[in-house]
């Protein structure tokens, strides 16, 4: 039922309007001057992560991580740095005060101390192969300074002394929710800087993924190839969906719907080889038609505001709706129209025990109602 009515001309802007960075794991680096190298750890191995990820208020994606490192030898000071692509699209690439333009807040603590960190603005192409990296002097950069590319990127490193032994860092940041007219959001996370340390692996991985209440969204199968990995803490579904190269999805893919809670992956022994490519399309992508009537109903609160049928003004889109927010908790409509409507939906998930109480909406969906009635 559904189609992508736009998707010949929204697919040739997308790259021009996407501002979302590209952070990484952390990776082990080398300091000659104002040199940074990356470089493969052979001693300490990571034995722990568990990477949080919440997007909250619509707003920001927070993004936790935590690490227990296992250094078998006696104390080593290394360099530990955490890298973060530039914004690009339809922003001011800029540094802040030297730091990422959208990132905020970030923080690292080492075996439960606070560490101080630096930022390093990175140009040489040859950065992500062992090459010699010259810090830019912003100041006195002479390639791209302004506008909607810059062709560097930041890496916020901080001093490390590894005790003989487990070790653990957390560190913590926020930045913008990215979008488009393509995306509602759109996130990356690079995975594979994991493969520096010394067991080129995590021995004990988790990812967990809370993109709030009524959200749908995909993930890549770039790192995964079974979503039985994937369980629901919470309520909703998750089904697989295959890749093609006519479609805003050219890859293979699992499909979220979360009524609430969250999605947690976990892998022993995990040695990813691909990066996590989080995304959800904007109602552009997601315009549906039947008997000749374009509609979009959204299973997103946040995005209610443009849905439609028709027109908006028949009795029968008013009556569709006004039951957006029950068809969205499960309701288990009494009416034929309603439940052969919203039964085709990817994200209807059938309740016999949900019942409709308007004072349990939240406040956007209650205005809905009075809006609709």
């Amino acid at each position: 039922m559904t189609y992508y009515k736009y998707l010949k001309a929204i697919t040739l802007i997308i790259s021009i309007l996407i501002h979302s960075p590209l952070f990484a794991n952390d990776g082990a680096f080398f300091a000659r001057g104002n040199q940074l190298i990356p470089i493969n750890e052979t001693e300490i191995s990571v034995q722990k992560e568990i990477l949080r990820i919440t997007k909250i208020d619509n707003r920001y994606i927070e993004v936790s991580v935590y690490y227990e490192f296992f250094n078998p030898a006696e104390e080593k000071e290394i360099i530990v740095g955490f890298e973060a692509m530039s914004p690009s699209g339809d922003v001011d690439g800029a540094p802040i005060n030297g730091q990422h333009p959208y990132m905020h807040d970030f923080t690292v603590r080492m075996n439960d101390l606070p560490l101080d960190y630096k930022v390093a603005l990175i140009s040489d192409s040859l950065y992500n192969h062992n090459g010699n990296i010259k810090t830019i002097d912003w100041e006195h950069f002479d390639g791209h300074k302004a506008g909607n590319y810059v062709d560097f990127f930041y890496v916020y490193h901080f001093n490390t002394k590894f005790k003989k032994g487990k070790n653990t860092i957390n560190h913590t940041y926020r930045f913008d929710v990215s979008g488009g007219i393509a995306y509602n959001y759109y996130f990356e996370y690079v995975l594979t800087a994991a493969n520096r340390w010394a067991n080129r692996q995590i021995d004990d991985f988790t990812l967990e993924i809370d993109m709030g209440h009524f959200e749908e969204f995909y993930l890549n199968k770039s790192f995964f190839n079974n979503i039985n990995d994937w369980k629901i803490q919470g309520k909703g579904k998750i089904c697989e969906i295959a890749g093609s190269p006519d479609s805003p999805i050219n890859t293979d893919a699992m499909h979220c719907y979360v009524q609430h809670g969250k999605i947690v992956f976990t892998k022993k022994k995990f040695r990813p080889k691909g990066e996590l490519f989080l995304q959800s399309f904007s109602p552009y992508m997601g315009v549906s038609e039947i008997d000749g009537v374009d509609f979009y109903l959204p299973f997103s609160i946040y995005l209610q505001e443009q849905a439609f049928y028709g027109d908006n003004t028949t009795p029968e889109a008013k009556k569709i709706l006004r039951n957006l927010p029950f068809a969205r908790r499960g309701y288990v409509f009494q009416d034929p129209q309603l439940h052969h409507f919203y039964s085709d939906f990817g994200w209807y998930i059938p309740n016999p025990k949900y019942v409709a109480v308007v004072k349990d909406l939240t406040v956007e969906e209650q205005q809905w109602l009075e809006r609709w009635k």
